[in-house]
Order: C-alpha cells, then sequence, then structure tokens
C-alpha cells in the first residue's frame, strides 16, 4: 500500500475538505461499475478507498503522519538499528567475549548466532537488558483470519455484525454498505497475544448469507415476481421486496413471462454517495390453481372458436 496521500493526489498539509473532493472525484472515475472487468482499475478503486478511510480519520490521520501506523492502517513494527558504538562482522553484532569462551569459532560464536536469530538453551531470542525495551525485535503475530457470516442486507445498506475474537470476546464490526463477497476488514490489535504482550490483528473476511428472494449484480439488485396469468393479461399492480422494503409496482398488460422492469434508484448504494443502482424485476407467469376448471373450459372454448374461424 502506498502512502495515501500519494494515492489520492493531494498534499501532506492537505484539508479535510480538499481530502474529501479527490476522493470523491477519483471514486467516481475509477468504480468498478464503470470500468467492468478492469482488474487494475479495481485495485486502485480498493486503494483510493483505504486511503481515504485513513485520511480522513482525524486520529488517524495524526498517527499516520507522527509515523506510528502503516498505510492500511495497521501499527508499525520497531526495527533495530545498531547504536554507533556496536561492531558488526559477518552480519553480527561483535559484543565483548563472555567469560570462559574466548575462542574463535567456539561457543561464543554459537551464542552470538542463537542469540540473534533462534534460541539456544532456553534462551529469547533478545534480551531487554541487552538491546534495549525500545530496539527489541517486534515478536507481533501475523494477523488471524475470522470468518464472518453477515446477512445479505446488511452487506448492501451497511451496519454492524458481531464476530467472536480469538480471545473469546464479542465485537460488532461496522461493514460498510455495499461490501462485496471476500471483502477483508482489519480489526487492528484484536487477534493473537504473543508471549511478549504484543497483540496481533484479526481480519474479518465477510461471507454474505444469501437472501431468498434478492440477488446482487454489480450494483444492481436482481429478483423474480411471480404472476398469475390473468394479471399478465389484463395488468395489475403487485407489491415487490427490495432492499427498503416492499414496494408497488405496476405490471402492464398483455405482459410475457420473462419481461423485465426496472426500479429507478432501489439497488445497491455506492461508496462515492452518488445515485444507488437500480433493482431489476423478472416477471414469471404461474398458474395459482393448475386444477382451475373455469380457465381450463374458457380455453378450451376459445380454441374451438378459433378452430371454427379458420
Amino acid at each position: 500500500m502506498r502512502d495515501p496521500y500519494i494515492v489520492l493526489g493531494v498534499q501532506r498539509s492537505a484539508s479535510a475538505d480538499d481530502i474529501k473532493r479527490a476522493y470523491r472525484r477519483l471514486a467516481k472515475e475509477l468504480h468498478p461499475d464503470l470500468n467492468p472487468g478492469r482488474i487494475d482499475i479495481e485495485q486502485r478503486f480498493k486503494d483510493v478507498s483505504v486511503a481515504y478511510d485513513l485520511l480522513s480519520d482525524t486520529d488517524l490521520r495524526r498517527q499516520y503522519d507522527r509515523g506510528e501506523i502503516e498505510p492500511d492502517g495497521s501499527p508499525k513494527r520497531p526495527r533495530y538499528t545498531p547504536s554507533s558504538d556496536e561492531k558488526v562482522n559477518f552480519g553480527f553484532r561483535n559484543s565483548a567475549p563472555r567469560s570462559g569462551t574466548q575462542q574463535a569459532g567456539g561457543d561464543d560464536l554459537f551464542d552470538q548466532i542463537f542469540g540473534i536469530f533462534g534460541q539456544r538453551g532456553g534462551r529469547s531470542t533478545w534480551s531487554p537488558d541487552e538491546w534495549g525495551e525500545e530496539d527489541a525485535p517486534s515478536a507481533r503475530p501475523s494477523p488471524i483470519t475470522i470468518g464472518g457470516r453477515v446477512s445479505f442486507l446488511t452487506t448492501i445498506k451497511g451496519g454492524t455484525h458481531r464476530v467472536r475474537l480469538p480471545s473469546g470476546h464479542e465485537v460488532d464490526v461496522y461493514i460498510p454498505s455495499g461490501t462485496e463477497e471476500g471483502t477483508r476488514l482489519r480489526l487492528p490489535e484484536k487477534g493473537i497475544e504473543a508471549i511478549d504482550g504484543r497483540i496481533g490483528d484479526a481480519i474479518v473476511e465477510v461471507e454474505i448469507i444469501p437472501h431468498p428472494i434478492l440477488c446482487r449484480q454489480g450494483a444492481n439488485i436482481i429478483s423474480d415476481l411471480p404472476i398469475d396469468l390473468h394479471q399478465a393479461v389484463l395488468g395489475d399492480r403487485v407489491e415487490v421486496q427490495t432492499i427498503d422494503g416492499p414496494v408497488s409496482m405496476s405490471v402492464p398488460k398483455g405482459s410475457n413471462s420473462g419481461t423485465k422492469l426496472r426500479l429507478r434508484g432501489k439497488g445497491v448504494p455506492r461508496a462515492d454517495g452518488t445515485a444507488a443502482g437500480d433493482h431489476y424485476v423478472t416477471l414469471l407467469i404461474t398458474l395459482s390453481d393448475p386444477n382451475d376448471e373455469a380457465l381450463a373450459a374458457f380455453l378450451r372454448d376459445h380454441i374451438n372458436q378459433s378452430a371454427k374461424a379458420t
């Protein structure tokens, strides 16, 4: 992840309004719906979103400017830098010989090797007395991934989802509107604790629970709507389930099975705040009563009259 200021194309002195304007411009230009199939553009769009999330948060921006966190918002790992009076020989720190082990290539060499890179005789790879607590190599664990089965409507509309952490505690995670399958949400210092007390991050990988009626295609919502034969022939007003609840929709007279009707603006809210996508409804003609004798008699009579007319 690059410097968020570079990603958004703003100066480090940029105001909050400057950052917001830059984000909206880039989000509109790079939105995946306007660049279908462009993996490179999709990645740039994600980078822009991450950069804006950091710089739009006053506290996170200050931490980044002070060099305390990485561009993705994770804490920086301290790095060891040798002091001016330390000598480096063949990649190892040349400490004063310990009593009783002064032979070159003897135990002293092994002590130096394992004192830096491993363990010997149960000793840790670093000692606060020798290195200084602030210079100790980072033992912060790698992030741990937590599965998060999130409801379809929560990923579309946004909201909170409760997850269980490795510690056993439960926390509410904010799910942004428009979140897609496989999205990874980082929870700083909510992962596994190392032996020195450092805590790694937890990453929630979103798995969307399918909706019984609604599906998502990009920024649009799609669904099927069963209608009866008389509704298709004569037209009718029907109720359609949307992400905002039920709405009334008109079925035109003479509609065929497979006809698609659009509910404008009833799709997925866009991340840049512009108009949402649409909801497309596919009509499916079904018989409410397949054994309707009156309907069967009507059709037989109609067929007979048509045959006689020819």
